[in-house]
């Protein structure tokens, strides 16, 4: 099938800035009405009207995904503006580089709030709308912007990585449930992914492998594989050339991938021995 998007309500998270910001303006180029949801009134506000002096019917929702009250009053804002929901794209994250020994319990509790039980609790609120859509004879859908880290735990990330894990779980396990609600549960993994502000999306930076986080995927190549997702159906994507290498690599050579992953941890420590 290929899902038209013209005319349809998506609701975007994390849409002030990365993957979210240049996603919103690819979906107003395809004809969707825009719900947009993050943290940052003002850049949200000025996205917004950006696309809206473009033509596109666009509404901008500032909310922490974090509160309850703030989750509740966002879908209740979307259906009071559109009347109801076709489409949920979980694309707000964070990210946290460094050991988890000298980690804390604040910072794994903050990285699983935003990168799990945000998007979890979002998508349970929105299941009765997409529903509704469904009945009204459209095929909704959730698309879950994860990370190839959600299918093989990286060294120095380790916060990120369970919170990714959990969430690919809970995607690959309402992709069966939702079915029933004729709601599709699509799959988006992105590998390291270029920001527009790393010092804002890094809870931590001080992991002891090397990534190169300016060499990284831009913003927009992962946008394009998130609607690529949406229109083609495809249940599980891997965006980029990273992410798609450890993804065959994984299921094809996965000791060789534990042994490169285990080579950059020592490659640091020969050089950092201090560390």
């Amino acid at each position: 099938m290929r899902r038209d998007l013209r005319g349809r309500v998506v609701l975007v998270t994390g849409a002030s800035r990365g993957i979210g910001r240049r996603l919103a303006g690819k979906l107003a180029k395809l004809g969707a009405r825009l719900a947009l949801t993050a943290r940052s009134a003002d850049d949200l506000a000025k996205l917004a009207g950006d696309l809206r002096a473009d033509g596109t019917d666009v509404e901008a929702f500032p909310a922490d995904l974090t509160s309850p009250a703030d989750r509740e009053r966002l879908v209740g804002g979307v259906v009071g503006r559109f009347g109801g929901l076709d489409v949920l794209v979980n694309c707000a994250g964070v990210c946290s580089f460094g050991e988890f020994s000298t980690s804390s319990e604040e910072v794994g509790r903050r990285v699983l709030e935003v990168n799990f039980f945000a998007p979890a609790e979002m998508t349970r609120l929105c299941q009765p709308l997409l529903t509704r859509s469904y009945e009204g004879g459209y095929r909704p859908a959730v698309v879950n912007v994860a990370s190839i880290c959600g299918r093989w735990g990286i060294p120095s990330m380790s916060e990120h990585c369970a919170s990714k894990h959990a969430f690919v779980g809970l995607t690959e396990a309402l992709r069966g449930e939702f079915q029933r609600f004729g709601i599709d549960v699509l799959l988006v993994l992105p590998g390291l992914v270029r920001s527009d502000d790393l010092n804002r999306h890094l809870l931590r930076n001080e992991g002891k492998i090397y990534l190169d986080f300016e060499g990284a995927q831009p913003s927009d190549a992962v946008a394009d594989g998130v609607v690529r997702s949406l229109l083609r159906n495809k249940t599980e994507m891997a965006v980029g050339w990273v992410s798609w290498g450890v993804w065959w690599s994984r299921r094809l050579f996965p000791r060789a991938v534990r042994f490169f992953m285990q080579r950059k941890v020592w490659k640091y420590a020969r050089r950092h021995p201090e560390g």
